[in-house]
């Protein structure tokens, strides 16, 4: 577990009030960072699974030993640190709300990462989905999540989504790409797509041959928050080339990004950003989100060349480090010690917890709304705190969740387009 710090799939009853809070925003996926492969996890992801949300996992934490040394990856990557992500893998390959394992978060962010992690990233990349492959009974994507700094992105991208030898089942290729951008501040005319730059990212990926979605976006510099980068990033300027995003983040810590704040007793508090992300949510049209253009299913990726990389400070050598000793052994075998989760019946749905509303009145009934199975969550058109927050022309004092179609929990993230995610951050924090 992340020292001093709390998994946050450990706890139930914080799950189904986290849950409740996210299915009512209409959320069809979260990001979970910092997790614990040795504490079971069976009734969060149960819970998150009943109401429709699927659930994308960083392999790493901060933690040593857990993570890629950015500045010196050859003395990090070692089967100590294989252990750590395989086990991640083997708590959290059976659940069918697990849409995918991120392998790496920012790792390249200037020149020195950029001219020696992308060969490191690739070949932990080839181990995972060499792991999944053994050990797993369906296919499970595997991709990065990059810093978005504009000198390497694209490099980045070309250089990990390539297909060695032009084989499109070389498995150190990623099955998704994304990003991390808070290039969107404010509202216009302060902001605007051109002024975000999101016009140079459409222009950037519009030949990507695997998903690419934002794995964090949310710029805070004004606050509240009113996120017409939400508006933005599911318009048809977008949708045809990015896969929606995850907005950050759920608890409000020190950083000022959260949604709801929590107090140490599990009380919580909707802010004003939760109310005007919801406003925004319920706006979009999920009909079109549905029916976006998949023609990059059919698309062959490149064939890994230096003629792809234009940064010279990124790394043009597709040489893959080979598995580190010891590394081949828990590829073949397995790892041990790591109970594989599975789903548990949730006979809870209504939050014991207090829960208020960004005015400070409490919320009544507040519980969760099993969904079918291989449903997914959808807006609701209506708010959860009473009043109608910022930029909002839709009134209500409850959500209701709905459901749409599912993109498949085993099928891989090739297939994400014409199916968005509407999503957020988890992350352990200090109560």
């Amino acid at each position: 577990m992340p020292q001093a710090g709390v998994d946050p799939l450990s706890n139930g009853t914080t799950c189904l009030r986290d849950a409740a809070l996210m299915q009512k925003l209409g959320l069809n996926t979260i990001r979970v960072y910092n997790l614990s492969p040795s504490i079971n996890h069976d009734l969060c992801v149960s819970i998150f699974n009943d109401v429709g949300i699927y659930m994308l996992i960083d392999v790493n934490s901060p933690l040593p030993n857990e993570s890629l040394n950015a500045g010196n990856p050859g003395s990090s990557y070692d089967a100590t640190y294989l252990e750590r992500i395989f086990g991640v893998i083997e708590a959290f390959k059976n659940y069918p709300n697990t849409l995918g394992f991120v392998a790496g978060n920012e790792d390249i962010n200037d020149s020195p990462s950029a001219s020696l992690d992308p060969p490191y990233l690739r070949a932990i990349t080839r181990d995972l989905k060499n792991y999944i492959s053994n050990h797993s009974n369906r296919t499970i994507s595997v991709g990065y999540s990059a810093a978005d700094v504009r000198p390497y992105l694209v490099d980045t991208s070309n250089y990990l989504q390539c297909a060695l030898n032009g084989s499109t089942t070389d498995p150190s290729r990623i099955d998704f790409f994304s990003l991390n951008s808070y290039s969107w501040c404010g509202a216009p005319p302060a902001t605007s797509f051109d002024q975000a730059g999101y016009n140079i990212l459409v222009s950037d990926f519009a030949n990507t041959t695997v998903p690419v979605f934002f794995s964090e976006y949310g710029c805070n510099k004004v606050e509240p928050r009113v996120w017409d980068d939400t508006a933005a990033l599911f318009s048809p300027a977008m949708m045809g080339v990015f896969s929606g995003g995850l907005a950050y983040e759920f608890t409000e810590g020190s950083n000022n990004f959260g949604l709801v704040n929590i107090s140490a007793n599990g009380f919580a508090q909707l802010r004003v950003d939760y109310d005007n992300l919801q406003a925004q949510l319920n706006k979009l049209n999920i009909s079109l989100l549905e029916s976006s253009n998949a023609s990059a299913t059919t698309l062959t990726p490149a064939t890994c060349q230096s003629s792809l990389i234009g940064n010279s400070g990124v790394s043009n050598d597709f040489t893959i480090p080979p598995v580190p000793p010891g590394g081949q052994d828990l590829i073949d075998n397995g790892v041990a010690n790591i109970t594989t989760g599975q789903l548990v019946q949730v006979s809870q749905l209504n939050v014991p917890m207090a829960v208020f509303d960004s005015n400070g009145v409490q919320l009544q009934g507040l519980a969760i709304t099993p969904l079918p199975d291989d449903q997914s969550n959808t807006p609701s058109g209506q708010n959860t705190t009473g009043t109608t927050p910022s930029g909002s022309s839709t009134a209500g004092s409850a959500a209701t969740p709905s459901a749409t179609k599912s993109p498949g929990a085993s099928m891989a993230v090739r297939s994400w387009l014409g199916w968005s995610l509407l999503g957020l951050e988890m992350l352990w924090r200090l109560w």
